[in-house]
């Protein structure tokens, strides 16, 4: 956590550290096999309900003895804990006992993208219209392209791999499962060599032992594919079938299934399905492709709240704790509860990177005929509280949540326990400094700052921060 130039503290978005207790002690859960939400080969999932807040989540109970190499599945943890995206589904929390990890998830109630495929084609006997499968591969190739300017290649890319946000058909898209996910810098690490993915959809460079992050974008191609006919390019009767076919990558679009899909629909699945990993498009130039750009230019165009301005330079002006907190708070919000926020992140994000630029910011509330204060670019540096040179996505939520969304008993209490880390009522230094400090930091920084914190909420001097002054902070304005 360093004092950024502007005078707001820079500090870490991840507070999904492992908790002490037992699950049970916060959580309600059946698990019985009628009550899982789905199963993998580690363990399953199953639907929770937060027992203070009321907050429903998806567990995800991994058991330890199935896993083997525990380093793996803490590489897992560690990845989904620094991705911020609304595509990508979010990890809140993580328990621990002798058998199982818990992993406290965003829960999305719509189910697999495979299962809505398979429902659809039983339907109309084909796949999706090309303009629904348009608002998937953008959704999709957002996260993608958010992911791999992370450096990371998720490596198994499929519809299982997708859940829907509710079951209404204008439902977002979520990203899961990064078990197989991997930390890859584009051209300065060597090539990737585990042969790692799903025989339907696995890029032919994997199966050769030598690829990049690109193989992401083959298993898009075939998933395109497959939302507009129902079946995947690369067939055969058995996994040997399947993938030698993959590795010749020949494929066509038979009649009469593909006869009513345009040429430009065809045309953008042949610009992801490329053998050569170096002419296949990126997810940035996909999400360029006229095919997208034509298809989803009827889709509805949100405006944007003429608070805005007035809430970023709010959020700039707050206390260091409260800029912590909303941030917290943000992240644990259900897309429901944001959902305004989310269509207007959506609005700005012109480029679809997953984050916001000044420029971008600036230029979306001019075209939308908003007033812009002088200090706003100042406003908007001091939003940007990790430093990363960009607004994400949290940051903007946070940054933008009005009071009555985040004054509930339920969103206080949920937000005060993550501080709150032996589950004592009592917030103390060591506590505050462990949630907002990042390895390398300059500790005698650090303290002053986690010192002004307690300082400006410990009302009765006792040094430490109770959940009624927890409360009473945060109802103060800027």
């Amino acid at each position: 956590m360093a004092l950024a130039r502007s005078g707001t503290i820079h500090f870490k978005h991840v507070f999904t550290s492992e908790r002490p207790g037992r699950i049970t002690d916060y959580f309600d859960f059946d698990t019985k096999k009628s009550a899982q939400m789905g199963e993998g080969s580690y363990g399953h999932v199953y639907k929770g309900k937060d027992k203070n807040t009321g907050a429903m989540r998806a567990i995800k109970s991994i058991n330890i003895d199935k896993v083997g190499d525990t380093k793996k599945l803490e590489a897992e943890i560690e990845v989904q804990q620094n991705l911020d995206h609304p595509n990508i589904v979010k990890l809140y929390e993580v328990f621990k006992d002798k058998q199982r990890y818990y992993l406290v998830m965003e829960i999305c109630s719509g189910g697999e993208l495979f299962d809505r495929i398979i429902a659809v084609s039983e339907e109309t006997g084909a796949g999706f219209s090309e303009r629904d499968a348009a608002n998937y591969m953008t959704q999709i190739l957002a996260a993608m392209r958010y992911l791999h300017s992370k450096n990371y290649a998720h490596r198994d890319i499929k519809p299982e791999n997708f859940l829907l946000e509710n079951s209404t058909p204008e439902a977002a898209i979520k990203v899961i499962d990064f078990g197989l996910a991997k930390k890859h810098y584009h051209g300065k690490d060597d090539p990737m060599k585990t042969k790692a993915g799903t025989p339907y959809y696995v890029a032919p460079e994997v199966l050769k032992g030598s690829y990049d992050e690109k193989c992401d974008i083959w298993s898009i191609g075939v998933v395109c594919y497959i939302l507009l006919c129902g079946f995947p390019p690369f067939c055969g009767d058995n996994d040997n079938q399947i993938l030698k076919a993959v590795k010749k990558g020949a494929f066509d679009f038979p009649s009469p299934e593909w006869d009513a899909i345009s040429g430009k629909a065809k045309q953008f699945i042949s610009n992801m399905l490329v053998l050569d990993p170096a002419a296949r498009f990126s997810a940035e130039a996909l999400l360029e492709d006229s095919w997208l750009k034509d298809t989803m230019s009827s889709a509805p165009v949100g405006t944007l709240n003429d608070k805005i301005g007035e809430n970023l330079r709010k959020f700039s002006g707050m206390s260091k704790l409260k800029k912590v907190a909303l941030t917290l708070i943000a992240q644990q919000l259900s897309d429901s509860r944001i959902d305004d926020l989310k269509n207007t992140f959506s609005v700005l994000d012109k480029n679809k990177d997953g984050t916001l630029t000044i420029k971008e910011i600036t230029d979306g509330m001019l075209q939308h005929g908003l007033q812009m204060p002088a200090d706003m670019a100042a406003a908007l540096e001091r939003v940007d509280t990790d430093g990363s040179g960009s607004i994400d996505y949290t940051e903007f939520i946070a940054a933008t949540l009005e009071q009555s969304k985040y004054m509930k008993d339920e969103v206080m209490w949920s937000a005060f326990r993550v501080f709150d880390k032996d589950g004592d009522g009592k917030i103390t230094r060591e506590e505050l400094r462990s949630v907002i400090a990042n390895s390398g930091d300059d500790l005698a920084r650090v303290d002053a700052d986690v010192a002004a914190m307690i300082q400006d909420a410990d009302t009765d001097k006792d040094g430490v921060i109770s959940y009624d002054e927890f409360k009473a902070m945060m109802q103060k304005d800027t």
